[in-house]
């Protein structure tokens, strides 16, 4: 059935037909609720509610745009109206300046709304121009700097700069001028101009491939094998690392040396088998699956995932973000636990 016929099946109440209009679209549409909420279990509440409300709705879709126009202006007042009652999403940059290392990590803050990791594994397309955009969209420097916008300034940005609406297709969707569409779109631009910062510095095409494919094998190793002089020298002498739900962050390579040898979990002093970790791509960067365990013998029990932007050359790590959070794991597509010889 053509468009037409799929929306007047669905508004007379077919689960089927309702499911082949919106199924082509869920995963854009989950990645523009990642990038205005900044937390990838709220994209996937908030969807959900989206999805219901149109179901309900659909018997007053006059067609005058297609079912994809409609479904984002449902989908973005959705998003809209969940802001409302949502603190923005952070990192510990967001708190204040780096952590001196000799105080250790301190307290963990799971009160605090912290940014969420998206899995490349979800933005995928046919169109390797059309994947190679979307994911550049969320990366994690890009949606960290959408949190620091009012919410219909996000929503402007995104529907002109990321989808690359007119500024009157925006003006419907939310209920306003085109004159106050780009009022709001040049306020946003400005803002995400300030925040510019290392993760723009990275190699392109095929050279930033191999930097990171050399990068995530080097990593690999270092950390499995404990040997903290390869860990520290694989970064960048201003290096940053931050580790929500810790707030404290660390800056510079001598800091984050004190930082790494005094992990409790090397019980002492770094050593081989401690960690195993797996190479993957979170937000369109190159990312790992750190595991650890405690025990010689016993299972690697999922730690942190960890997103890492390299620096201009490729040649060394300028920042990290790891979440240290095993409740993530599954959403990413990850086994919580890993047993020798995994």
């Amino acid at each position: 059935m053509d468009e037409g016929a799929l929306v007047a099946a669905a508004a007379a109440g077919s689960d089927e037909a309702f499911g082949q209009l919106v199924e082509p679209l869920a995963g854009e549409l989950h990645r523009f609720c990642y990038r205005m909420l900044g937390s990838f279990h709220d994209a996937e509440d908030v969807l959900q509610d989206a999805r219901l409300k149109a179901w309900r709705a659909l018997g007053r879709f006059d067609r005058r745009a297609t079912f994809r126009t409609w479904m984002y202006r449902v989908v973005t007042n959705t998003t809209l109206d969940a802001l409302r009652t949502r603190r923005r999403r952070i990192l510990p940059q967001d708190l204040g300046g780096p952590r001196s290392p000799e105080l250790g990590l301190g307290e963990q803050h799971h009160d605090l709304p912290w940014l969420e990791p998206y899995p490349d594994a979800l933005v995928t397309s046919s169109d390797p121009a059309s994947e190679l955009e979307s994911r550049e969209s969320v990366r994690l420097a890009f949606v960290r700097a959408l949190q620091l916008l009012p919410p219909r300034q996000r929503a402007v940005l995104l529907l002109r700069d990321v989808l690359d609406w007119s500024a009157a297709e925006v003006a419907s969707t939310l209920d306003t001028s085109v004159a106050g569409v780009n009022s709001a779109l040049q306020r946003a631009r400005a803002t995400l101009e300030q925040q510019r910062g290392e993760a723009d510095d990275e190699p392109e095409g095929a050279a930033l491939d191999s930097a990171r494919a050399a990068m995530a094998d080097r990593y690999v190793r270092a950390w499995e094998a404990g040997d903290i002089d390869e860990i520290v020298g694989m970064l960048t002498e201003e290096a940053t690392h931050a580790m929500p739900p810790w707030s404290a962050w660390f800056a510079g390579r001598a800091a984050l040396r004190t930082v790494y040898a005094g992990y409790p979990v090397w019980g002492g002093r770094p050593k081989p088998g401690v960690f195993r970790i797996l190479p993957t791509s979170l937000n369109g960067a190159l990312a790992f699956a750190e595991y650890c365990r405690e025990e010689p013998r016993g299972p690697y029990r999922a730690l942190a995932l960890t997103v890492a932007t390299l620096d201009r050359s490729g040649t060394a790590i300028a920042s990290k973000v790891s979440f240290v959070r095993s409740d993530l794991f599954p959403a990413m597509g990850l086994a919580g636990e890993m047993v020798e010889g995994e």
